[in-house]
């Protein structure tokens, strides 16, 4: 079920969710009949019948649950795909400008679904290492630790693979077979000590699902905005199902949060806005900032305790280079009345 929410002069759509109850979408069934590893076998009789009562299946959480945030509003059509691609067993690369909400929602969803997530960042250090596994020394001895990919897989988790077009394409090659519709992938190594070998072929648990996410869609970054992303072949984007993309939140969306989070009065939250989208519709080009979300959040944190003046300065004009202060200096006046050396 959605429901359209008002904000501000808009009027949004968002999925009715309230905690413990039953998520519906359309004529779907309750997704907790069908998601998460946490979930127990459900008779017929115990399914839900589509009312918005408690589920019979929410039966408590486990330490890899995230937390649910009473506030979020799950946007409607991000949360609807999301939520019927993870039922379907689908791969999902969600892509974006910074703070658009990728993670968050994955998040968000795993929590009203109470299903299990390991997280982990890529990097050009990433190692197979530390994501199929490695021998680790316990007391006196050596003994195999699975990585983060291998115990999501055995234990049903949802993998959330953050900034995955930072990991280098000789590693991400080595992981094809996992995302494959029965993946599978096998370990074999030596035992330091007593040289034995070790081989162990890991299967996917029925519920293990990978979600990565990402500022660009593997093709590069011809901005040069996210320095140090690398290209996916095409054989590593025809592992996911869907790419679902992500754009900056609606002003009113944005002015809500703002408001909600921070206590910022709402005539600052409209212009702070104003400005940030100033930036990011600037048809020359020139403005390499990046006005996050994240950013007009640590913006107005500032200004409730600092004040304008040095709230602009540290959380805003300091991360720019100096065109960007120049012009950003410039919509400050304008929208603001703030002087700014």
């Amino acid at each position: 079920m959605t429901k359209r929410v008002k904000i501000g002069r808009a009027k949004v759509e968002y999925i009715t969710y309230s905690k413990g109850k039953c998520l519906h979408f359309g004529k779907a069934r309750c997704v907790h009949s069908t998601l998460g590893p946490e979930q127990k076998k459900l008779s017929k009789d115990e399914r839900c019948k589509g009312k918005d009562t408690k589920c019979k299946s929410f039966i408590g959480q486990s330490p890899f649950v995230p937390v649910y945030d009473e506030e979020y509003l799950l946007p409607a059509k991000e949360t609807e795909t999301l939520a019927f691609a993870l039922q379907n067993g689908d791969n999902v690369l969600l892509t974006g400008v910074p703070g658009s909400g990728k993670t968050t929602l994955v998040k968000q969803l795993a929590a009203i679904l109470n299903w299990g997530v390991m997280q982990f960042s890529c990097s050009e250090e990433t190692s197979s290492a530390k994501l199929l596994g490695q021998w680790v020394v316990t007391g006196k001895d050596m003994k195999w630790a699975d990585g983060i990919i291998t115990t999501s897989m055995k234990n049903g988790y949802i993998l959330l693979e953050d900034e995955a077009d930072f990991m280098r394409p000789e590693l991400r090659g080595e992981l094809h077979s996992i995302m494959e519709q029965n993946g599978s992938v096998t370990l074999s190594a030596i035992h330091p000590d007593t040289k034995e070998p070790f081989q162990e072929v890991i299967t996917k648990h029925p519920k293990f699902r990978w979600v990565s996410t990402a500022n660009t869609i593997g093709l590069g970054d011809d901005l040069f905005q996210y320095h140090g992303v690398q290209y996916f072949n095409s054989a590593a984007r025809d592992r996911y199902s869907i790419i679902l993309q992500f754009k900056h939140k609606d002003p009113e969306q944005e002015e809500e949060i703002l408001v909600k989070k921070t206590g910022i009065d709402r005539k600052i939250a409209t212009s702070m806005i104003k400005i940030a989208n100033a930036c990011r519709n600037d048809e020359s080009k020139e403005i390499m900032f990046q006005f996050t979300l994240r950013r007009l959040m640590a913006w107005a944190k500032y200004w409730q305790d600092l004040g304008g003046v040095m709230a602009s300065e540290l959380a805003v004009l300091n991360f720019c280079g100096p065109t960007d202060a120049y012009f950003i200096k410039s919509l400050l006046r304008s929208h603001m009345a703030l002087e700014i050396e």
